[in-house]
């Protein structure tokens, strides 16, 4: 039987790919290269356990982390690099367009908050280069998940040990508390 605060976290941080959730599914789709970016040096082994290879914190790297990334994602000198996808977690305008820029201007998808995130400028997007703007795709309310769907394969993963959910729960609070919980 599904725990109610696992089915609870499935209902949103899960479906919304916070970042560990997302770290999950690119390990569970056999990504060899995952790169977590992080300010925290703290999250790198959470980073780890959850399927990121590489970590990179902007603050230690000298220059634009941009540049930095794309040449991480080389496949050869002679090549061009950039990543396939980058994934925004944080709804910051400027990572969205670091992401953004990180991806390999040819095929690469940048997938993210920027379509829903209330903090970005309307004009986010006509600020691009034209380039880049095919490349954004942005998931919506419950990140896009199909709950009738979507939801029932995601508890099987759960069920069957293929995602780790308990180790995010890191409260539980009764329902009289709810106020005191949001804020």
């Amino acid at each position: 039987m599904l725990p109610y605060p696992a089915a609870s976290y499935i209902g949103c941080g899960v479906t919304t790919g916070i970042g560990l959730k997302v770290l999950q599914g690119l390990r569970h789709a056999d990504v060899d290269m995952i790169i977590g970016v992080d300010l925290n040096n703290d999250k790198k082994a959470w980073g780890e356990r959850f399927g990121m290879t590489h970590f990179v914190n902007p603050k230690k790297v000298e220059g634009d982390i941009v540049p930095y990334l794309v040449n991480m994602t080389k496949p050869g000198a002679d090549q061009i690099g950039g990543a396939d996808y980058t994934f925004d977690c944080t709804g910051n305008t400027k990572v969205m367009r670091q992401a953004l820029e990180a991806s390999h201007r040819g095929w690469g998808k940048s997938v993210g908050h920027h379509q829903r995130c209330r903090r970005w400028p309307g004009d986010f997007d006509a600020s691009l280069p034209a380039r880049h703007r095919p490349h954004l795709d942005g998931h919506g309310t419950f990140g896009g998940a199909r709950g009738r769907t979507d939801v029932p394969k995601i508890v099987d993963w759960y069920m069957e040990g293929k995602i780790q959910i308990d180790p995010m729960i890191t409260h539980t609070m009764a329902l009289e508390d709810i106020t005191r919980a949001s804020s």
